[in-house]
C-alpha cells in the first residue's frame, strides 16, 4: 500500500473510532429529550405563520431582533421545522449529526497541521466529550453553536488541504473554506475570532510543505488575504444589525468574566474534577458507569497502538508546551466575541452553549498537559501513560455529561405533566388571556423546565392556537404592585395587567382569577409567599447549581 492510500485508510479508521466515541455519548438519551425555553418560542411563531413554506417559517422569525445579525440561524430553524415540525427528535438528531461531524472535521484538520494520529486522536476525542458546552447537546435553540464550529472545522480543513493540492483543486478547497466560513459566522458568531487564526495556520502550514514553491505561497497568501476580508466583513455586517453590543467590556464586566472563567476551567473541570466527577458518579445509572469503564479502556488501547506506531517517544516536551499554549490562546479566542455582549458563563447551565468554541482550547492544552506529564516517566511507560490520561479524562466526562443531559431530560418530563395539567384544567383560554404557572420548580438542576413568558407563553400559543395569550412563571422575581404582576428575567421587566389574568396552581391543579392588587396578595400570602414554591434556588443561565 502507497503513502496516501495508507494515509486515507488510517484517517478513514481514526474518523469512525471518533465519531462513534461521539455518537455513542450522545445516542441514549436522544430519544428522551424535548424542548425547552426559545424552543417554545420559536415553534409557536413557525406553528401560526400564515405561510408555511421554507421562505413563510424565516420571514416568521422577522421580529427577532436578536436574529438580525444571524440570518443563517433563522434559515436553519426554519428549515428544522419544517423538515421535523413540532417533534423533537428530528431536531436531536440533527444535532447530534453536527456535534459527530464537527469531532470527525477536528480531527481531519489537526492531521492537516501535522499532528500524529495519537494527538488528533486524543485532542478530537477530548473535544467531543467535554461537559464545558453541554448545553449544545441537548438544545434546539443553541443548534447554531454547533453547527457553527461544525462549519468552523469544515472551514479550517478545506483551507489546509488547498495547500496539497495542484492549482484547480485548491482552488475549489478555497471556495469551500470560504463557504464555510460564511455560514459559520452567519448562524452565530462564536468562532468569528478563530478564523483570523486560521489565516496563521494557513501560513505556519505552507512554510512546512516539503515543496514550497512560489504558486504555493502565492496560493496561501491568497487564502490568508480572503479570510481575513470575509471575516472583517462579517464583523461589520454583525456591529451594523446587531442588537446586543454592549458599546465595551468595562473593567468590572471583565473582572467577574476571568473570575467566572477561572472557577469553571480552573476549578469545577480542574483542579476539583475529581469532585465533580464523584457528584455525578453518584447520579448516574450503573450502566452508565460500564459504558464509561469500557470507553475508557478502548481509548486506552488505541492510543496505545497509535503511539506504539509512531508516537512513541516521539514529541518532547516543547511541542506539549507549545500545544499548551496554542490551547490557551485558542480558549481565549473562543471567548473574546463575548466581550462585546457582556454574556454570562456557566459550568453547566443555559449559558455554558457559548464555551463551545472555547472549548477547542481546553482539549488542545488538556492534551498538551497529558503529554507533558507523560514525558516526566520512563520512555517505555510514555505512551501508556498518556493513553491511561486521556482515557480516564474521556470517560469521566462521558459520565459528567450523562448526569448533566438526565437532568434535561427529567425537565422535559416535568415540563409534559405540567402541559397535560393545563389541558385538562382549560379546555380552552379567552383570547389575550394571562396565565401564571405557580406551583412548579423552574429548574431540574441545570435543566430548565419553565421560567419565563417565552417558553411556557410559547408552549400555550402553540397548543390553544392563539397569538394573543400571554403567560409566565412564578419566581422570587415576581412583584405585585398596583399596575399588574411584575416578573423580572435577564434584567427584563414584564407587566401582566389585572385584566383577565389567571394563576394557575399546577401543583393543586386551581386556577385563581387575579382581578386586582388586593386578591393578588391574598393570594401569594396564603400559598406561596417568598414565591420560591419549596424549590431550591436557581437563576437564569445557570439553573441550580450541582457543583
Amino acid at each position: 500500500m502507497d503513502d496516501r492510500n495508507r494515509r486515507r485508510a488510517e484517517s478513514f479508521v481514526d474518523a469512525a473510532f471518533v465519531a462513534l466515541v461521539v455518537a455513542g455519548s450522545l445516542a441514549p438519551q436522544i430519544p428522551r429529550l424535548g424542548f425547552y425555553s426559545d424552543d417554545w418560542d420559536v415553534l409557536s411563531r413557525f406553528s401560526l405563520a400564515a405561510d408555511q413554506s421554507v421562505r413563510g417559517l424565516y420571514a416568521a422569525l422577522a421580529g427577532e431582533s436578536q436574529m438580525l445579525m444571524r440570518p443563517g440561524q433563522k434559515l436553519l430553524a426554519a428549515l428544522l421545522y419544517w423538515a421535523f415540525g413540532p417533534h423533537p427528535l428530528g431536531y436531536h438528531l440533527v444535532n447530534a449529526s453536527l456535534l459527530v461531524a464537527g469531532a470527525v472535521l477536528l480531527l481531519l484538520a489537526l492531521r492537516e497541521l501535522g499532528l500524529s494520529r495519537a494527538v488528533a486522536v486524543a485532542a478530537a476525542t477530548v473535544y467531543s466529550l467535554l461537559p464545558h458546552y453541554s448545553t449544545d447537546r441537548v438544545w434546539y435553540a443553541s443548534i447554531q453553536a454547533p453547527f457553527s464550529m461544525t462549519m468552523y472545522f469544515l472551514s479550517l480543513y478545506a483551507g489546509l488541504r488547498s495547500l496539497r493540492s495542484s492549482p484547480g483543486g485548491a482552488r475549489g478547497w478555497q471556495a469551500l473554506s470560504l463557504a464555510g466560513l460564511v455560514a459559520s459566522t452567519l448562524a452565530y458568531e462564536v468562532a468569528l475570532p478563530l478564523f483570523l487564526f486560521n489565516s496563521l495556520l494557513f501560513r505556519y502550514r505552507q512554510r512546512r510543505q516539503p515543496a514550497d514553491t512560489d504558486d504555493l505561497a502565492r496560493s496561501a497568501w491568497v487564502l490568508m488575504g480572503a479570510t481575513v476580508a470575509a471575516v472583517l466583513a462579517v464583523a461589520a455586517f454583525k456591529a451594523a444589525t446587531s442588537t446586543r453590543l454592549s458599546g465595551g467590556p468595562t473593567i468590572g464586566y471583565l473582572l467577574a468574566a476571568a473570575k467566572q472563567l477561572a472557577w469553571i476551567n480552573l476549578w469545577v473541570y480542574g483542579v476539583a474534577a475529581p469532585r465533580t466527577l464523584l457528584i455525578a458518579i453518584r447520579q448516574v445509572p450503573g450502566a452508565t458507569l460500564i459504558a464509561a469503564a469500557g470507553l475508557a479502556l478502548v481509548i486506552y488501547a488505541l492510543l496505545v497502538r497509535l503511539a506504539a506506531a509512531g508516537a512513541a517517544g516521539g514529541p518532547r516536551s516543547g511541542f506539549w508546551i507549545r500545544l499548551i499554549v496554542v490551547g490557551t490562546a485558542v480558549f481565549l479566542l473562543g471567548h473574546v466575541v463575548f466581550l462585546t455582549t457582556n454574556v454570562g458563563f456557566s459550568p453547566t447551565g443555559a449559558n455554558n452553549r457559548t464555551a463551545i468554541a472555547g472549548a477547542v482550547g481546553i482539549a488542545l492544552a488538556g492534551v498538551g498537559a497529558a503529554g507533558w506529564l507523560s514525558n516526566r516517566v520512563p520512555t517505555r511507560w510514555g505512551g501508556r501513560c498518556f493513553a491511561g490520561l486521556i482515557g480516564a479524562a474521556s470517560s469521566g466526562a462521558f459520565v459528567v455529561n450523562a448526569m448533566l443531559v438526565s437532568f434535561w431530560v427529567t425537565a422535559y418530563e416535568q415540563e409534559q405533566r405540567v402541559l397535560d395539567t393545563i389541558h385538562r384544567t382549560f379546555a380552552t383560554l379567552p383570547p389575550r388571556s394571562t396565565v401564571i404557572l405557580d406551583g412548579v420548580c423552574r429548574y431540574v438542576g441545570p435543566a430548565i423546565v419553565f421560567e419565563s413568558s417565552w417558553d411556557l407563553q410559547g408552549a400555550l400559543r402553540l397548543f390553544y392556537r392563539d397569538s394573543t395569550l400571554r403567560a409566565d412563571v412564578v419566581s422570587p422575581d415576581l412583584r405585585v404592585e398596583p399596575d399588574g404582576l411584575h416578573a423580572v428575567i435577564y434584567g427584563e421587566d414584564s407587566r401582566y395587567p389585572y385584566d383577565r389574568l389567571i394563576v394557575f396552581d399546577a401543583r393543586r391543579e386551581t386556577q385563581y382569577p387575579v382581578p386586582d392588587e388586593t386578591t393578588a396578595r391574598s393570594y401569594f400570602a396564603r400559598l406561596n409567599p417568598d414565591r420560591s414554591n419549596g424549590c431550591p434556588p436557581g437563576r437564569a443561565g445557570h439553573g441550580v447549581r450541582v457543583f
